[in-house]
């Protein structure tokens, strides 16, 4: 957090900063949005996530979202839908079955981390010379464990 504060920031951006190892409120909210632009980076979590509107960004405990964009009402309340279904079950493959195809969310890349097992599912839209559906959250994720890609040492040449 205190990288991004200090950070010369030049664009405007949504971020999610998260940590799999925070098992108690002692140690702060486990995951953060980030408002971040040249002129800001403000921290979110579940209890002060803006912009405040409970129409089309109701607050869900323990969890912090974003539609899109930080004003896409049309997609937040299709998310927020989706997460307040899936609330307390919300798994990597809930996300992939019934959050991103639903809410049409990564049509050209969709990642989602699980900070805890440290693994990542990933997919990408259709490339030229593919087959099948064109949408990224249409597509077979891969599961990669980042634990061990971390731990792969550079094969210099």
């Amino acid at each position: 957090m205190d990288h991004i504060t200090n950070a010369h920031r030049t664009c405007d951006l949504i971020l999610g900063v998260g940590d799999g190892k925070m098992t108690t409120a002692s140690e702060g909210a486990p995951f953060r949005g980030v408002q971040y632009g040249a002129s800001v980076a403000n921290f979110y979590d579940d209890k002060n996530m803006a912009p405040v509107n409970d129409t089309w960004h109701a607050r869900i405990p323990g969890m912090v979202y974003y539609g899109m964009d930080w004003l896409c009402p049309n997609f937040s309340i299709v998310l927020h839908r989706q997460l307040a279904k899936l609330h307390g079950e919300l798994t990597v493959e809930a996300t992939i079955q019934q959050v991103v195809p639903i809410v049409q969310t990564g049509d050209l890349h969709v990642a989602i981390y699980d900070l805890t097992s440290m693994m990542m599912s990933v997919a990408n839209a259709r490339g030229a010379n593919e087959t099948g559906p064109k949408m990224a959250y249409d597509r077979q994720f891969v599961q990669l464990n980042m634990t061990k890609l971390f731990a792969t040492q550079p094969n210099i040449i």
